[in-house]
């Protein structure tokens, strides 16, 4: 198996991003990589538009990465998410970029577009697309839940 040395996760705040994340923090569990974890607001959208919920979601997920033992960096940026991914994963030189997928079809995706499908056009890394009803990594979610229990195990204070 390869190892990776940083992964990038893109994250939004819909339960695709959710499946994408288990998926990178579980890789970067297996291989030890650091996890960079990217919310991209859109240009059109003010940054100010939900940040107290975008805040809590990317503290939980930091904190869980952090718990699983995995280094990780929280990054937000405001503009084009496709563009933001591409610009974010060049500049960090990341090993593998992950995303979530909620599937759109018809006019949807026609209207919204594939962030998804305009990174894969871009990019020059391997890009892992994770389908927001994607089934558990099988192994790969055994290997981190066993890495977060030790970690929770290790951070209990004793009385």
């Amino acid at each position: 198996m390869t190892t990776f040395v940083g992964i990038l996760c893109a994250i939004d705040l819909d339960k695709a991003s959710d499946r994408a994340f288990d998926r990178a923090l579980n890789l970067a569990v297996v291989s030890g990589a650091k996890l960079h974890l990217l919310h991209a607001t859109p240009g059109n959208v003010p940054f100010s538009r939900r940040a107290n919920e975008r805040f809590r979601h990317l503290t939980e997920l930091r904190e869980r990465a952090e718990a699983a033992g995995v280094k990780v960096r929280v990054d937000e940026q405001h503009g084009d998410p496709a563009g933001v991914i591409v610009l974010h994963a060049n500049a960090k030189k990341v090993d593998l970029v992950v995303l979530g997928s909620n599937r759109r079809r018809g006019w949807n995706r026609v209207r919204e577009g594939s962030v998804s499908e305009r990174v894969l056009r871009r990019a020059a890394w391997p890009v892992l697309i994770v389908p927001w009803d994607a089934r558990p990594a099988g192994v790969l979610d055994q290997k981190a839940s066993r890495a977060v229990a030790t970690s929770r195990a290790r951070q209990k204070p004793t009385r």
